[in-house]
Protein backbone atom coordinates (compact mmCIF):
# COMPACT_ATOMS: atom_id res chain seq x y z
CA UNK A 1 0.00 0.00 0.00
CA UNK A 2 1.29 3.65 -0.70
CA UNK A 3 2.04 5.99 1.63
CA UNK A 4 -0.87 8.80 2.08
CA UNK A 5 2.22 11.30 2.93
CA UNK A 6 4.45 12.57 0.25
CA UNK A 7 7.65 12.44 0.78
CA UNK A 8 8.42 16.20 1.53
CA UNK A 9 6.34 16.22 4.47
CA UNK A 10 8.68 14.07 5.81
CA UNK A 11 11.67 16.12 7.28
CA UNK A 12 11.17 18.28 10.51
CA UNK A 13 12.62 21.40 8.70
CA UNK A 14 9.67 23.75 7.20
CA UNK A 15 11.79 24.90 4.69
CA UNK A 16 10.57 21.49 2.34
CA UNK A 17 6.67 21.99 3.80
CA UNK A 18 4.21 23.51 0.75
CA UNK A 19 3.28 26.09 3.40
CA UNK A 20 6.84 27.23 3.44
CA UNK A 21 7.79 27.41 -0.12
CA UNK A 22 7.89 30.72 -2.09
CA UNK A 23 4.57 31.92 -3.57
CA UNK A 24 5.63 31.05 -7.25
CA UNK A 25 7.02 27.67 -6.58
CA UNK A 26 3.88 27.14 -4.38
CA UNK A 27 1.90 28.35 -7.53
CA UNK A 28 3.88 26.17 -9.85
CA UNK A 29 1.95 23.42 -7.96
CA UNK A 30 -1.84 25.28 -8.28
CA UNK A 31 -4.37 25.98 -9.82
CA UNK A 32 -6.38 29.21 -9.98
CA UNK A 33 -9.86 29.85 -10.54
CA UNK A 34 -11.23 33.04 -10.80
CA UNK A 35 -14.72 33.67 -10.92
CA UNK A 36 -17.59 36.38 -9.98
CA UNK A 37 -18.64 37.37 -6.42
CA UNK A 38 -22.02 38.25 -4.88
CA UNK A 39 -23.35 39.92 -2.60
CA UNK A 40 -22.75 43.91 -1.09
CA UNK A 41 -19.51 45.46 -2.64
CA UNK A 42 -20.25 47.75 -5.60
CA UNK A 43 -20.45 47.23 -9.56
CA UNK A 44 -16.72 45.94 -9.71
CA UNK A 45 -17.17 43.02 -7.36
CA UNK A 46 -20.54 42.10 -9.01
CA UNK A 47 -19.26 43.13 -12.42
CA UNK A 48 -15.66 41.27 -12.28
CA UNK A 49 -14.08 38.37 -11.82
CA UNK A 50 -12.82 38.99 -7.84
CA UNK A 51 -13.38 36.05 -6.33
CA UNK A 52 -10.29 33.64 -6.17
CA UNK A 53 -10.05 29.82 -5.17
CA UNK A 54 -6.72 27.91 -5.18
CA UNK A 55 -6.35 24.42 -5.17
CA UNK A 56 -3.04 22.88 -4.25
CA UNK A 57 -3.34 20.02 -6.92
CA UNK A 58 -0.82 17.38 -4.94
CA UNK A 59 -3.21 16.84 -2.31
CA UNK A 60 -6.38 18.62 -3.64
CA UNK A 61 -6.33 21.14 -1.01
CA UNK A 62 -8.54 24.03 -1.79
CA UNK A 63 -8.72 27.58 -0.35
CA UNK A 64 -10.95 30.30 -1.69
CA UNK A 65 -11.22 34.17 -0.85
CA UNK A 66 -14.26 36.51 -2.35
CA UNK A 67 -15.00 38.75 0.50
CA UNK A 68 -12.35 41.88 -1.20
CA UNK A 69 -13.34 44.23 -3.89
CA UNK A 70 -10.04 43.66 -5.70
CA UNK A 71 -8.92 40.19 -7.41
CA UNK A 72 -5.50 40.75 -6.74
CA UNK A 73 -6.45 41.18 -2.45
CA UNK A 74 -8.53 38.08 -2.89
CA UNK A 75 -5.19 36.20 -4.35
CA UNK A 76 -3.30 37.07 -1.58
CA UNK A 77 -6.30 35.98 1.30
CA UNK A 78 -6.95 32.64 -0.64
CA UNK A 79 -3.18 32.22 -0.78
CA UNK A 80 -2.77 32.79 3.21
CA UNK A 81 -5.59 30.44 3.75
CA UNK A 82 -4.25 27.74 1.49
CA UNK A 83 -0.59 27.74 3.07
CA UNK A 84 -2.47 27.37 6.99
CA UNK A 85 -4.91 24.82 5.24
CA UNK A 86 -1.28 22.79 4.05
CA UNK A 87 0.42 23.73 7.63
CA UNK A 88 -2.85 21.93 9.40
CA UNK A 89 -3.76 18.93 6.84
CA UNK A 90 -0.24 18.03 5.50
CA UNK A 91 1.76 16.08 8.00
CA UNK A 92 4.35 13.69 9.00
CA UNK A 93 3.07 10.55 10.03
CA UNK A 94 3.56 9.67 13.37
CA UNK A 95 5.49 6.44 14.83
CA UNK A 96 8.74 5.32 15.87
CA UNK A 97 10.72 6.54 12.47
CA UNK A 98 9.63 9.48 13.14
CA UNK A 99 10.31 10.06 17.33
CA UNK A 100 14.03 8.79 15.96
CA UNK A 101 13.93 11.56 13.50
CA UNK A 102 12.69 14.18 15.97
CA UNK A 103 15.74 13.48 18.16
CA UNK A 104 18.01 14.40 16.09
CA UNK A 105 17.03 17.16 15.09
CA UNK A 106 19.44 19.86 15.54
CA UNK A 107 18.05 23.18 15.86
CA UNK A 108 14.74 25.15 14.54
CA UNK A 109 14.51 27.04 11.28
CA UNK A 110 15.32 30.66 11.44
CA UNK A 111 11.96 31.63 10.42
CA UNK A 112 10.87 29.94 14.18
CA UNK A 113 13.89 31.79 16.01
CA UNK A 114 12.86 35.08 14.24
CA UNK A 115 9.28 34.91 16.45
CA UNK A 116 10.10 33.14 19.62
CA UNK A 117 12.67 34.94 21.83
CA UNK A 118 13.23 34.39 25.56
CA UNK A 119 10.64 31.52 25.35
CA UNK A 120 7.94 34.08 23.96
CA UNK A 121 6.07 33.18 20.84
CA UNK A 122 5.07 36.50 18.78
CA UNK A 123 3.57 36.33 15.21
CA UNK A 124 0.14 37.75 14.53
CA UNK A 125 -1.90 35.31 12.09
CA UNK A 126 -2.27 37.59 9.25
CA UNK A 127 1.99 37.76 9.07
CA UNK A 128 3.45 36.04 5.58
CA UNK A 129 5.48 33.59 8.02
CA UNK A 130 2.10 32.85 10.18
CA UNK A 131 1.77 29.20 8.01
CA UNK A 132 5.68 28.10 8.00
CA UNK A 133 5.70 28.75 12.03
CA UNK A 134 2.08 26.71 11.90
CA UNK A 135 3.72 24.15 10.05
CA UNK A 136 6.93 23.61 11.81
CA UNK A 137 4.89 23.49 15.37
CA UNK A 138 2.43 20.89 14.26
CA UNK A 139 5.24 19.12 11.99
CA UNK A 140 7.31 18.70 15.02
CA UNK A 141 4.06 17.24 17.16
CA UNK A 142 3.57 14.68 14.40
CA UNK A 143 7.05 13.50 15.02
CA UNK A 144 7.26 13.49 18.31
CA UNK A 145 3.38 11.69 18.63
CA UNK A 146 1.85 14.60 19.69
CA UNK A 147 3.76 15.59 23.29
CA UNK A 148 3.41 19.10 23.62
CA UNK A 149 6.47 19.36 26.51
CA UNK A 150 8.46 17.56 24.12
CA UNK A 151 8.02 19.74 21.22
CA UNK A 152 8.10 22.41 23.84
CA UNK A 153 11.61 21.86 24.81
CA UNK A 154 13.11 21.62 21.03
CA UNK A 155 11.46 24.94 20.71
CA UNK A 156 12.86 26.51 23.46
CA UNK A 157 9.50 27.80 24.75
CA UNK A 158 7.14 26.32 27.06
CA UNK A 159 3.71 24.36 26.64
CA UNK A 160 1.45 27.02 27.33
CA UNK A 161 2.84 29.46 24.62
CA UNK A 162 2.15 26.25 22.34
CA UNK A 163 -1.04 25.71 22.96
CA UNK A 164 -1.92 29.61 22.71
CA UNK A 165 -0.14 29.66 19.47
CA UNK A 166 -2.52 26.72 18.33
CA UNK A 167 -5.85 28.76 19.51
CA UNK A 168 -4.71 31.12 17.35
CA UNK A 169 -5.64 28.98 14.29
CA UNK A 170 -8.77 27.12 15.48
CA UNK A 171 -8.60 24.06 12.80
CA UNK A 172 -4.64 23.54 14.53
CA UNK A 173 -6.12 23.68 17.70
CA UNK A 174 -9.03 20.99 16.85
CA UNK A 175 -6.61 18.94 15.01
CA UNK A 176 -4.26 19.01 18.50
CA UNK A 177 -7.17 18.45 20.37
CA UNK A 178 -8.45 15.22 18.14
CA UNK A 179 -4.61 13.81 18.34
CA UNK A 180 -4.75 14.28 22.35
CA UNK A 181 -8.09 12.73 22.44
CA UNK A 182 -6.52 9.72 20.15
CA UNK A 183 -3.83 8.92 22.64
CA UNK A 184 -6.34 9.17 25.55
CA UNK A 185 -5.71 12.51 26.89
CA UNK A 186 -8.35 15.28 27.24
CA UNK A 187 -9.00 17.64 24.86
CA UNK A 188 -7.60 21.17 26.01
CA UNK A 189 -9.87 24.39 26.45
Amino acid sequence: MSDPIPVWHRTPCCDSHPACLPEDQLLAQCRLTFSRASGPGGQNRNKVETSVQIEFVPAGIIASASERRTQNENRKVAMQRLRCKLAVELRPASGAASTAQFSDMKSTSETWQRYCRNGRIDIAETNNDWPAILAEVIGLMCLCDWNISSVATKLGTSSSQLVKLLKKHSPAFSLFNQERKARGQRPLD
